[in-house]
């Protein structure tokens, strides 16, 4: 009598830690959970350049950190602006203040990331291209 009892107690505790493990990896998880987790777009360009064509994608992260996005298609005669790394700057609109130039990070080939927490809140503009030739996205840092 006692053996089986002690085997009932047994079966029970593996019975409810198998139950807890499958309804921990299989259960469905709150939308807003998820959508928490991506980032916010909050602006985004798109620029012919004339050795190929940029794009620009700003995402909020919150806190005025900012993610900056950037996608260099060059064309097929592009020759050495295929490997150039494309210059980025944030600016505070309407105020005269030095800009910020986040460090960039290869990502792959042509794609680019850089993060960074801006100064204070408000609107910014980054700009991001080759010289002159420039993308250019105004957002707000909140």
């Amino acid at each position: 009598m006692v053996t089986r009892a002690v085997a009932v107690i047994m079966a029970l505790g593996v019975a409810i830690f198998v139950g807890v493990f499958i309804w921990t990896t299989v259960r469905i998880n709150n939308p807003r959970d998820t959508l928490s987790a991506v980032p916010e777009a909050i602006g985004e360009a798109s620029e012919v350049l004339s050795d190929g064509q940029i794009d620009v994608q700003v995402y909020a992260l919150g806190d005025r950190d900012v993610r900056v996005d950037i996608q260099f298609m060059p064309d097929t005669d592009a020759g050495a602006a295929a490997g150039l790394r494309p210059d980025v700057s944030f600016a505070m609109l309407g105020m005269h203040m030095d800009g910020v130039t986040p460090p960039l990070q290869l990502l792959e080939p042509g794609v680019w990331r850089a993060e960074v927490k801006l100064p204070m809140a408000g609107r910014w503009v980054v700009n991001a291209g080759f010289g002159e030739e420039l993308a250019e996205v105004e957002f707000d840092a909140r």
